[in-house]
């Protein structure tokens, strides 16, 4: 029973704020692959810009970087719709995997990063 015997109202209040919820989680995931995907760009030209400094950083060694971060990013955003789609299901298990994937793409472009900034 809800509070003050207002189950209905109460239940569709609930069902509105986590609609809500999700929409909002959707865009923050949105968000994280928007930042993820600037961010390899980012390197990308960094590392443009320092070859033609003339600075000791080979396309050989950023490239293979590049490449799995762009594989890691296609494979993050298949699990991004696939927990949107799948979102009625089993939301919060399927948070926790998306919130994962996130954190492994993440820490490959931090170690990446790390990498050219050795050259």
């Amino acid at each position: 029973m809800g509070l003050f015997g207002d189950d209905k109202q109460q239940d569709e209040r609930l069902n509105a704020l986590e609609m809500h919820i999700r929409s909002l989680t959707d865009d923050v995931q949105q968000n994280r692959l928007d930042v993820a995907a600037v961010r390899i760009d980012l390197m990308s030209l960094q590392g443009a810009v320092e070859e033609a400094l003339d600075k000791k950083i080979s396309a050989a060694a950023v490239d293979p970087d590049l490449i799995e971060l762009n594989e890691q990013l296609v494979e993050t955003r298949r699990e991004s719709e696939a927990a949107e789609a799948a979102a009625t299901e089993s939301w919060a298990t399927l948070q926790t995997g998306a919130r994962e994937s996130y954190q492994t793409l993440r820490s490959s472009i931090e170690q990446a990063s790390a990498r050219l900034k050795q050259g």
